[in-house]
């Protein structure tokens, strides 16, 4: 298998770098400040354990600050009171502060979700910060991107080929034409937008 010449591939990788990330945490759907194993919760159960709400006051707006660390003030008073006091406590404090940070952003509150429930990008995402390294997570995006790309660009040469010959493969060279240039598309705007280049 042919692949990209070097500086195609380097390309990529420095327009990954761009846009990547910001696919990842501005998508609704792969939202994950809400989830028991987000780093917005996991960073509240310490704050919780050590007494101090300094570290996640970086979660909301300074005008919540006071809110927040008031209702923080509560949940250790509260804790004191056995173990199931304890689990409510987090819980009421773990959703109003995901209610705040996610208004802050615009986005509804919609309950807390479970653990083990964040999209595979994100958690890599966060590896990547964790690990102070980001090379190997948009290798694997753009590994990803050339091979879908050349995939659907092969199959769409192949069926272009035949598609003069009758009606039935004609249209199933468009129906490949279509699926390829929207993902090359998609793929395009995004880092044109992410990079500030319209071409």
């Amino acid at each position: 298998m042919t692949y990209l010449a070097l500086p195609l591939r380097k390309t990529l990788f420095a327009l990954a770098t761009s846009s990547a990330l910001t696919l990842v945490f501005t998508t609704p759907a792969m939202a994950h400040c809400d989830a028991l194993d987000g780093p917005l919760i996991s960073e509240a159960r310490i704050a919780l354990d050590v007494g101090d709400v300094t570290p996640i006051l970086k979660w909301v707006p300074a005008a919540d600050e006071a809110r927040i660390s008031s209702t923080f003030e509560k949940a250790l008073e509260v804790r004191q009171n056995g173990n199931s006091a304890r689990e409510l406590a987090d819980q009421q404090f773990f959703a109003d502060l995901v209610e705040i940070h996610r208004a802050s952003e615009g986005a509804p509150f919609t309950g807390i979700k479970p653990a083990g429930e964040i999209d595979p990008a994100v958690q890599l995402a966060d590896n990547a910060l964790e690990e102070g390294e980001i090379d190997a997570f948009l290798a694997r995006i753009v590994e990803k991107f050339e091979r879908n790309a050349r995939s659907a660009f092969e199959a769409t040469l192949a069926a272009k080929q035949q598609a003069g010959n009758d009606p039935e493969r004609g249209r199933e060279f468009v129906d490949h034409y279509v699926h390829y240039v929207h993902y090359l598309e998609d793929v395009h705007n995004v880092i044109a937008r992410n990079s500030g280049h319209g071409h």
